[in-house]
């Protein structure tokens, strides 16, 4: 499978919120986030005004057809986001199209990703993962750790 990997210009598309909604986990027995919750100021704080410094994101593509998306945004100590270490680490999302997942497009738009932030200079990068979600030990096997742990949900974070 060929994949090829363009910069995440925009984050007002479709295929923008159906990625963001698909990368919230629901635990069992717990309510799925609705699609309206994405646009709550809470959440649009991910991907509103998209191209600020240090946004940093790509879409995979499997030929003109794009298949998965990873986001990333840098928050401050007054507003931090979910996996806040420190205002110079960008926080991450990542989700693959259903039907596609555990065919390795995650893992390929990951390495791609991380390169970037190496490239660019970044030290490290954090997400929020829930306790429960099978993610947590993808992200375990990729070499992120876990700092904190609410009894729900790990912020974790990679050396790059």
């Amino acid at each position: 499978m060929t994949l090829s990997f363009k910069p995440l210009e925009s984050t007002s598309t479709a295929f923008f919120h159906e990625m963001f909604h698909a990368s919230f986990y629901t635990p069992p027995g717990e309510a799925p986030l609705t699609f309206e919750a994405t646009r709550s100021p809470e959440l649009r704080r991910y991907y509103e005004y998209w191209g600020r410094e240090g946004d940093l994101g790509f879409v995979a593509m499997r030929g003109e057809e794009p298949v998965a998306i990873v986001w990333s945004r840098r928050f401050d100590q007054e507003e931090p986001g979910y996996g806040f270490v420190s205002a110079d680490v960008p926080e991450f999302g990542v989700a693959v199209k259903k039907g596609m997942r555990g065919e390795g497009i995650g893992q390929q738009l990951m390495d791609h990703f991380l390169n970037a932030l190496r490239e660019r200079g970044d030290r490290q990068v954090s997400l929020s993962v829930h306790g429960d979600n099978h993610a947590a030990q993808w992200y375990q096997r990729m070499g992120f750790r876990t700092v904190a742990f609410d009894g729900k949900t790990m912020t974790m974070v990679m050396e790059l």
